[in-house]
């Protein structure tokens, strides 16, 4: 029973068997097959430098001697090919040498109408159905799309000087004046040796920020203390009011007694939580703060010009604050209230009637009492510092060095060292703000390969910079980039920049280290060695 025309679909490919047949020529027939080759080469040229529309194009992938085996592979893309409903057109690999040729197994492509009269043909005719049973096709398929063409013959030792053309029968006739050839391959790929991956030297860039003409600080400290009620009056032993007093006494006292600092002003700003009346939440906060600007004024031994007094009244943005992570019922709620009622009062009324009033008693014991607070701040200028005492500095109290001082310290240590990339990431710490400490920080963090940290810097850093290309060349690079690595590398190359020459010289490297083992075939399947069925030897005319 005639069971395999059922398998001639668009797009099956048959991986079947056949035994090839050696046919030796004559040194005359060799002669007049090289001029044949020659000449069947140009008209290939001519035909594809006319740029015919009906052709199709091959991909070389490649053509190399796996153990006993010869493997051909390579991907027929037949996006642009037009072939009427009504017609075929044959694809026929062939591995030609001066001595000997081999015929693969062909590639059908068939409009839709003629792929129908071709299965009926097989169907009715039993010479046809014999003569396709004995050399089958590599597949039959659609004229579209692209189709990967991967087989394997015996390997011989002329194979070593053999190329690969392919017949294209435009007609699917046989018609020999309208046969094209195709040159793929003009020999067998050498095979190459994997190289180790390639490890990325990186040549950051960093900037060498500005020097502060005035080294101006600020400390912020809050206390949360108890008042006996309707008083104002500070009661030290009252209930957490030791500890509390004690957090901004230690922090004025490590400021105005350090000998590089110079105290400017004391602020103390009072805030009340929102119950009882915005008038009398105001006077509340700015007694509370005079309060503690009294104690201290009266406990620290500091000139009293130095204090100040500011009122911070009802401490909204500071429960916006709280119920940000705070689990509650009515939550959002509650904020659309904050952001549409801009009176004080009114707003705390409704607040206090959403969800029956239950939302609003968790506020009030559980939030209201953070918001009673009193914030010091301590405005105060440090001295500039030499290198060693800005080292001596930088693990303890790094928040009284500028960003130029720590770029100094950095480069007394070797470039990319542990101690170099450890000052940059402090700085940005210090600076999380900053642009040039971002950079810098992005630099550092591709120093140590953190390409997750260098993304976030950079997107803080200032792209108009050559020193923010370069970087961000080199992160592209580790990334796998290398398109983009390149566009950035070239910017900063061309405003002069040495370090992105030299990485553009490594990406070169990659790239030539990425295509090496691409080549090589490493992580690629082994091709089985096997004699595919509808190759045969041919005599070269």
């Amino acid at each position: 029973m005639k069971v395999l025309y059922t398998l001639l679909v668009f797009g099956l490919t048959l991986g079947m068997t056949v035994e090839a047949q050696r046919r030796p020529v004559t040194r005359q027939q060799q002669a007049s097959a090289a001029q044949q080759r020659t000449e069947r080469n140009n008209a290939a040229t001519a035909t594809q430098s006319g740029q015919r529309s009906s052709r199709v194009v091959y991909q070389k992938n490649y053509m190399k001697q796996q153990g006993d085996s010869l493997v051909v592979d390579m991907d027929i893309d037949m996006t642009r090919l037009s072939v009427p409903t009504n017609f075929a057109q044959i694809l026929t690999p062939v591995i030609t040498s001066a001595t000997e040729e081999i015929e693969l197994p062909k590639v059908y492509v068939q409009g839709e109408a003629r792929n129908k009269a071709f299965i009926r043909e097989l169907e009715l005719n039993d010479a046809a159905y014999r003569e396709f049973e004995s050399n089958l096709p590599y597949a039959i398929v659609k004229p579209k799309g692209r189709l990967n063409y991967r087989i394997s013959v015996p390997y011989e030792p002329w194979m070593a000087e053999a190329a690969l053309d392919v017949e294209e029968d435009l007609c699917g006739c046989g018609d020999e004046s309208k046969i094209a050839h195709t040159r793929v391959f003009d020999g067998v790929t050498k095979d190459v040796i994997p190289q180790p991956i390639y490890k990325v030297r990186p040549h950051l860039a960093y900037i060498q920020p500005e020097v502060e003409k005035v080294k101006a600080r600020r400390e912020i400290g809050n206390a949360y203390l108890e008042f006996p009620r309707g008083k104002n009056e500070i009661y030290p032993t009252l209930g957490d009011n030791p500890v509390e007093l004690a957090k901004i006494d230690n922090m004025i006292k490590t400021i105005s007694t350090n000998k590089d600092i110079t105290v400017q002003s004391i602020s103390m700003t009072g805030y009340a939580s929102p119950e009882s009346s915005e008038p009398f939440n105001n006077d509340l906060s700015r007694s509370r703060a005079e309060s503690l600007m009294r104690y201290f004024m009266n406990n620290s031994g500091l000139p009293t010009h130095y204090f100040e007094t500011r009122m911070g009244g009802e401490d909204w943005e500071g429960l916006r604050v709280l119920l940000e992570d705070f689990p509650l019922s009515n939550k959002q709620e509650i904020l659309s209230l904050m952001n549409s009622i801009a009176d004080f009062d009114t707003r705390e009324r409704a607040i206090s009637k959403v969800g029956g009033g239950r939302p609003y008693k968790i506020i009030y014991e559980q939030l209201y009492p953070k918001l009673r607070r009193t914030v010091c701040e301590v405005d105060y200028t440090v001295k500039d510092f030499s290198i060693e005492e800005a080292k001596q500095n930088l693990e303890f109290a790094p928040q009284l060095l500028s960003l130029n001082e720590m770029y100094l310290v950095a480069n007394t240590y070797e470039a990319g060292s542990p101690e170099f990339i450890r000052v940059f990431e402090i700085a940005r710490e210090e600076f999380p703000d900053d642009p040039v400490a971002n950079l810098n920080g992005a630099a550092a963090a591709l120093e140590k390969g953190n390409i997750t940290a260098a993304q976030k810097y950079l997107q803080q850093s200032d792209p108009s910079t050559n020193e923010y290309a370069n970087n961000m060349g080199v992160y592209q690079m580790l990334k796998g980039d290398y398109r983009e690595a390149e566009r950035y590398l070239k910017r900063a190359e061309a405003a002069g920049m040495d370090a992105a020459r030299q990485n553009l010289v490594e990406l070169r490297k990659k790239i030539a280290n990425v295509n090496n083992r691409r080549e090589a075939g490493v992580d690629e399947e082994e091709v089985p060695v096997s004699s595919p069925q509808g190759t045969t030897r041919r005599r070269t005319q």
